[in-house]
């Protein structure tokens, strides 16, 4: 019974980071203010240059794979250089960072 207390305590002494707090959130959201809110918007809620979709709609996955599919350059659209620019890890940030926009 002291050890299950013990493990207990433990648990509340773990970092909890809130959305805006987590590293890679903070990092996303300066991508996004930086390259991708000019056309998107400030919430993801515009049409860029009126060929995308909105992408505060979509799914993390969606994201994710249109933004690979543009840095490959198999999709090609205005905004590929800049997603050409940006890394695995900036993808996948950007992919969970999206969707909390709405």
């Amino acid at each position: 019974m002291k050890a299950f207390r013990l493990f207990l305590g433990s648990l509340f002494c773990l970092p909890v980071f809130t959305q805006a707090e987590n590293p890679d959130f903070i990092k996303a959201e300066k991508i996004y203010k930086r390259s991708c809110a000019t056309c998107h918007g400030k919430k993801g809620e515009k049409t860029a240059m009126g060929e995308s979709k909105i992408i505060n709609q979509l799914k993390t996955e969606e994201i994710s794979t249109a933004l690979f599919e543009r840095k490959k350059g198999n999709i090609v659209s205005a905004g590929n250089p800049a997603k050409q620019r940006l890394t695995e890890e900036e993808i996948k940030a950007l992919s969970e960072f999206v969707p909390t926009l709405k």
